[in-house]
């Protein structure tokens, strides 16, 4: 079942690579992709049973993968309620969609599986952050420049730079919204479960911790 639902989602992915209308941009961003692919078998984990983070949120095989997917749908949705409800359609949705699914692209070059099946830094995380490998790479593919910018700051304040202009400042907020709600209710689950005297799990899934706190009778 675990096998079968990541091999789902690596379907859904490269569903979503072709929703970039720019042929330039999509083919760009598939030429990247498959190059980084090659470096993460040699040197990191595989892109779709990594995690998102260590232990903050998709702390476990294929929240990466899920993560991403999660936060296109909420970058794409923020798209377009500035069109529908305030009129703003000038947004490059091209931009926002490849920004969404390049920007978690290293981090499974940066974190090594512990013998406990939990995650940290690896030797290369623990000297260089995931959007310093990325944008380094990325540069040298002719992306646009105000793409690259869309890479850089998607971190916000915690990254290099802070997003200045609309598409940046989308997937950030995106990713920060998906990566800050799937942290609360993992760490709501994990509190459910340390006050009845649970083990909690090394790796605590989504779907697990939802279920967890939907069966929760105080």
């Amino acid at each position: 079942m675990w096998w079968t639902s990541l091999r789902r989602l690596e379907g859904e992915f490269w569903r979503a690579v072709k929703i970039i209308g720019d042929e330039a941009l999509r083919r760009r961003v598939e030429r990247f992709l498959g190059k980084a692919f090659k470096r993460l078998e040699g040197e990191g984990l595989n892109f779709f049973e990594a995690p998102a983070g260590r232990s903050q949120h998709h702390a476990y095989a294929g929240g990466l993968v899920q993560h991403t997917l999660s936060t296109l749908r909420i970058a794409l949705a923020m798209v377009e309620n500035l069109a529908r409800y305030y009129g703003f359609r000038t947004i490059n949705k091209d931009y926002v969609a490849a920004g969404v699914l390049l920007h978690d692209l290293y981090k499974p070059l940066t974190y090594r599986v512990t013998t406990e099946g939990s995650y940290e830094f690896s030797k290369l995380g623990s000297r260089l952050d995931h959007l310093t490998l990325l944008v380094a790479d990325a540069s040298k593919m002719g992306f646009p420049l105000d793409f690259l910018h869309v890479l850089a700051a998607s971190h916000g304040e915690w990254g290099p730079m802070p997003p200045r202009t609309m598409e940046a400042l989308i997937v950030h907020l995106a990713d920060l919204t998906d990566s800050k709600f799937a942290g609360q209710i993992s760490r709501a689950a994990q509190n459910i479960l340390r006050g009845q005297g649970k083990p909690i799990p090394t790796t605590l899934t989504m779907k697990e911790a939802l279920k967890v706190i939907v069966g929760f009778k105080p």
